[in-house]
């Protein structure tokens, strides 16, 4: 039985109108020759705000984080593609999204502790 994957603040799904638009954006930041070019992918989460992806790709079954804000040379050619990394399970993926919520968490707590102060 698949586990459901619990999606937290920072983190947000996609909505299903822009889907399109966003895979388009990522196939378009890619090189001709990327590999990821050739793979069947969905964009269904984004950390809100940023343009960060958790990106489906149902071509190998694993998620990749792509993010726009930290980008990489590619090989060596002209083309920077975003920092990707890849999980190779909803487990992985989890585990992120949950560190991210709990980082979120304690900045939130710490700004609301300096306010009072």
């Amino acid at each position: 039985m698949n586990k459901t994957l619990e999606i937290k603040s920072p983190w947000t799904m996609v909505p299903a109108e822009y889907i399109d638009l966003c895979m388009a954006e990522i196939r378009n930041a890619l090189p001709p020759d990327h590999p990821l070019q050739e793979h069947a992918i969905y964009p269904g989460i984004k950390w809100a705000r940023r343009p960060i992806f958790i990106v489906d790709d149902d071509t190998t079954g694993e998620w990749i984080r792509m993010d726009f804000e930290q980008k990489k040379r590619w090989r060596k050619t002209k083309y920077k593609v975003p920092a990707m990394e890849v999980f190779k399970s909803c487990g992985e993926v989890a585990a992120m999204i949950e560190r991210d919520h709990l980082a979120e968490l304690a900045a939130w707590r710490a700004a609301a502790a300096d306010a009072d102060e």
